[in-house]
């Protein structure tokens, strides 16, 4: 039972779950002179490479685009010569200046200072229930939004 070797048939026969593979493509696989490691390589390299080809074409598409609308903005700025960048840059320094020129604190108004003292004056009474003060705080609010509204349009209407 033990004295005889089996004996090995050249042919080897695969099988994988629904067909068989032939010992022949096998072999010619296993000799093949690519190994996984490069058809890995290489197949990795083609995708790069239509990776590269893509981004270059849609790097190609937006320049074109972003060409296109540049002259359609140079179009439409022609008739008006105040839309450039160095006039815009003279009127963000002559507010700046403004700016720098006024008096260092902005004058409130007498109607700011009561609106003030009155939410002060309830936060005091209502310490334990300020969201009773809610009147009087908008009341601040809109005397403030007033008071930077008149500021905003003596400074910029001046321009």
């Amino acid at each position: 039972m033990g004295s005889n070797q089996s004996n090995l048939s050249d042919q080897h026969v695969f099988q994988s779950g629904q067909g068989q593979i032939g010992f022949n493509l096998m072999n010619s696989l296993q000799q093949s002179p690519e190994s996984d490691t490069t058809r890995e390589r290489s197949a990795s390299l083609d995708v790069q490479n239509r990776v590269a080809e893509e981004l270059k074409r849609l790097q190609d598409k937006e320049d074109q685009i972003s060409k296109i609308t540049d002259e359609h903005i140079a179009k439409e700025s022609v008739g008006d010569p105040q839309i450039d960048r160095d006039s815009v840059a003279r009127s963000i320094a002559t507010l700046s200046q403004k700016l720098r020129n006024q008096s260092g604190s902005l004058d409130q108004s007498e109607v700011v200072k009561r609106a003030e003292t009155a939410v002060v004056r309830c936060l005091r009474l209502n310490d334990r229930r300020p969201l009773d003060c809610w009147k009087e705080v908008e009341e601040f609010k809109r005397e403030v939004t007033r008071l930077e509204n008149a500021f905003v349009n003596k400074v910029v209407g001046d321009v």
